[in-house]
């Protein structure tokens, strides 16, 4: 099945690759692009749309070259953003109303890849609640990475306090799971996909399941952000690049056997029984509108400063850390798109 999966993918590749040929710009536009996960393996997420936009030819399509810096969590991305050392970065929403209240940093999103969090929390067998939770190890990314702070916001919504569990940063999602599967930590955070890459071992289950994990955390947690100096000089790369992926979203939205094919061939450690699973879990929450609609946005922020962590934040606005033009502009080039989606717009 792999074999033919493999030979799928080169196919649809080759097929793309010719189609679009003729159509890219004649002159090609470079961007970096920090993402906060150490591991350079396809996200079993709507995230992995940052791989596949390159590896079926989406960015040449749109006239540009994006180098993908995988870095350890949130935090080391935000660092490289600052630091000049990339373009844009995937970041958290309210990393960006901290950078924006506390360091006047001009930050802005501009696009984002996933709404609907397809996150859930495994733990081992003996933590039957979220209760049991507290003082048992539960694994993370980083501090303030997107599993930490998506975390947390379930604590609060079941009432059990943020610092209940012993939060260790020990780095990529296959790690974590990994580590829990060999039993060396209690709990981790991690998306449905890489959990279903340790093919149910005794002694582990989920304890706070995908769909409940979305109701509880906000649908719109990370967005693609750059400094406002880099849209004043980038601009033109950054509106290739959102025009990009929502393209390369809308096709696997339309052609799920696309994205089964890719992952398959990128993935061999998941069953392909797994992986058509995770595909049925993604299907409508692929970014085909940019997931960055004025209302989802300031539900996320109302929701940040909901968090009592926030209490003593200055009180940013969205329309601050948001700049709405790349994907308005994107979607007059695409059109309208035409199939079930929660990235209603």
């Amino acid at each position: 099945m792999r074999n033919g999966a493999r030979v799928a993918a080169a196919a649809v590749l080759s097929l793309l690759a010719a189609g679009t040929a003729m159509a890219q710009p004649a002159d090609m536009l470079e961007l970096k692009l920090a993402l906060g996960v150490a591991d350079t393996q396809f996200n079993l997420t709507t995230g992995s749309i940052f791989q596949l936009a390159e590896q079926f030819g989406f960015y040449e399509k749109h006239g540009v070259k994006v180098t993908i810096v995988p870095l350890d969590g949130t935090p080391q991305a935000v660092a490289a953003l600052n630091a000049g050392a990339v373009d844009i970065a995937d970041i958290g929403i309210d990393t960006a109303l901290r950078l924006r209240a506390e360091n006047d940093l001009p930050i802005r999103g501009f696009v984002a890849t996933g709404r609907g969090a397809a996150f859930l929390i495994a733990t081992k067998s003996d933590i039957e609640t979220v209760e049991d939770l507290a003082g048992r190890s539960h694994a993370i990314a980083d501090n303030g990475s997107l599993d930490h702070t998506l975390t947390e916001a379930v604590l609060r919504s079941y009432g059990v306090a943020t610092d209940a569990p012993d939060f260790v940063a020990i780095g990529a999602p296959d790690v974590r799971i990994q580590a829990l599967a060999a039993g060396r930590i209690d709990a981790t955070t991690v998306s449905y996909g890489t959990y279903l890459s340790i093919n149910n071992p005794p002694g582990i289950h989920v304890l706070v399941e995908p769909d409940d994990f979305s109701e509880r955390a906000p649908a719109l947690s990370n967005f693609v952000a750059a400094l406002d100096t880099t849209i004043d000089t980038k601009g033109e790369a950054i509106q290739r690049f959102t025009t990009a992926l929502i393209d390369a979203s809308r096709a696997m939205a339309n052609d799920p056997e696309r994205w089964i094919a890719a992952i398959t061939e990128g993935r061999p450690d998941i069953t392909p029984e797994n992986i058509r699973l995770t595909s049925d879990l993604v299907q409508t929450r692929w970014c085909v509108n940019g997931c960055v609609s004025p209302v989802e946005v300031t539900k996320t922020v109302d929701f940040s400063y909901e968090n009592p962590e926030f209490a003593d934040v200055t009180k940013v606005s969205p329309d601050d850390i948001i700049d709405q033009s790349f994907v308005t502009k994107a979607l007059d080039e695409l059109g309208e798109f035409e199939g079930e989606t929660i990235d209603v717009r």
